[in-house]
């Protein structure tokens, strides 16, 4: 399977570096080491986020989107679970 190379939306970025510690190192450990090796391990998102995907992690999700003629896969969003579909 082709790498893909990541890029995380500036959003994306405020949202990590205000989580608590202990998550903020699982969620890049989770998008460099699990969504960039095989990005379709996530779910597809329904409705007004059709076209996206999410992948748990813990109480928090990911969000992201998948450009696969470019193989490239933009973090959108990364938010408690109560929040990130709103």
């Amino acid at each position: 399977m082709a790498s893909y190379s990541i890029e995380i939306a500036p959003r994306a970025i405020k949202q990590i570096n205000n989580l608590p510690v202990r998550v903020k190192s699982r969620v890049g450990d989770t998008i460099y080491n699990v969504i960039a090796l095989n990005p379709f391990i996530g779910k597809p998102l329904k409705a007004d986020l059709k076209g996206l995907y999410s992948y748990r992690l813990g109480d928090y999700r990911i969000i992201y989107n998948i450009l696969k003629s470019k193989l490239i896969i933009q973090i959108i969003k990364v938010m408690h679970r109560r929040e990130v579909y709103r």
